[in-house]
């Protein structure tokens, strides 16, 4: 696994799809949460417990080529660490910020206003209501996107969205500031350096900020799908929470979520004891998250910002019958 990174001013994660349009593509099938649902649980062995792993709380070379896993993918979503360069949450952040800036100074917002002259190549066309005729993003406001291999500097979008429960608090230039919004995607996706990423289901942010150097972040909801590398990913019941310093470059990343593995067949339900942390740019130095699958589990254990312990129980009596050690670039 590469080095963890700051994603939160990158421009696209959440590597998301799945059982949704290729990644490549435009449009995509209905958005929503309809259809999501979690396998069965899968056997937790000392021979898939690395891919578990990975696919849980790591950037997963082993697991899908050299793009990433869940938390390489979905901590990114919520602007946090990953290996990629990918973000496709914040994407979305600056995209909605930007809605108003459609209709220009002074004139009135249309109800759908052709980006196609702001992208380097490719359209993007913008919808966007402006509850209280302010021009600027405020609470009450919603927003869609449609776009078709629009091309801002280097990072290409595709896909549609649309965004409503938008409530802002405060002011983002001088905080405190605050931004929530639900959203639902049909196959929408950036890609970005040969990284992918797209989503596909419904979910919630939330970005909030006291002083404009410490932001804490979610990404929670029903369901979710995503794809990497081939490998499809479905979370369920998710909730993926990060606070990063600006200043220090520390952070922390906790997920609670089901997941299901396409690869192996089955699901595991990921919950976090104690929050990965490091310093930008290592790999976390300390967490401990457990997956839990069918009568069976592996505990992540990270011993510092180099490797992690797994330790597998392989019929859930809560005793460990095999601890594994490995790299984080193994994961």
């Amino acid at each position: 696994m590469s080095q963890l990174k700051q994603l939160i001013k990158s421009g696209c994660v959440l590597t998301a799809t799945g059982l949704l349009a290729a990644c490549g593509g435009g449009g995509g099938g209905g958005g929503g949460t309809a259809g999501i649902a979690a396998a069965a649980p899968v056997v937790v062995t000392s021979a898939n417990a690395t891919q578990v792993a990975s696919a849980s709380l790591g950037a997963s070379d082993g697991l899908s080529g050299n793009t990433t896993g869940v938390l390489g993918i979905v901590p990114a979503a919520v602007g946090s660490t990953s290996s990629t360069d990918v973000n496709i949450v914040d994407t979305i952040i600056d995209q909605v910020r930007k809605a108003p800036q459609t209709g220009g100074s002074g004139v009135s917002i249309a109800a759908v206003q052709n980006l196609n002259q702001n992208c380097d190549s490719g359209t993007l066309n913008v919808s966007f209501n402006d509850a209280d005729n302010s021009a600027t993003l405020t609470t009450g406001d919603t927003v869609s996107m449609s776009a078709n291999n629009c091309t801002f500097s280097g990072v290409t979008m595709n896909g549609s969205i649309s965004v409503s429960n938008i409530v802002v608090t405060g002011d983002q230039v001088t905080p405190p500031y605050s931004l929530q919004l639900s959203l639902t995607s049909s196959g929408f996706s950036v890609s970005s350096g040969g990284e992918v990423a797209a989503i596909n289901g419904d979910g919630t942010i939330l970005e909030s900020t006291s002083d404009g150097i410490t932001t804490t972040s979610s990404f929670s909801g029903a369901g979710i799908q995503l794809t990497a590398g081939g490998e499809t990913l479905t979370l369920t019941n998710y909730q993926i929470t990060n606070v990063e310093n600006e200043a220090t470059g520390a952070y922390s990343v906790a997920i609670s979520a089901t997941i299901s593995i396409s690869s192996l067949g089955g699901s595991v339900t990921v919950t976090t004891d104690v929050p990965l942390s490091g310093v930008f740019p290592y790999e976390a130095d300390n967490g401990h998250i457990i997956c839990t699958g069918d009568n069976s589990s592996v505990t992540i254990t990270v011993i510092d910002s180099t490797s992690v312990q797994l330790d597998v129980d392989l019929n859930g009596d809560g005793t460990i019958d095999d601890t594994l050690f490995e790299a984080w670039t193994n994961l």
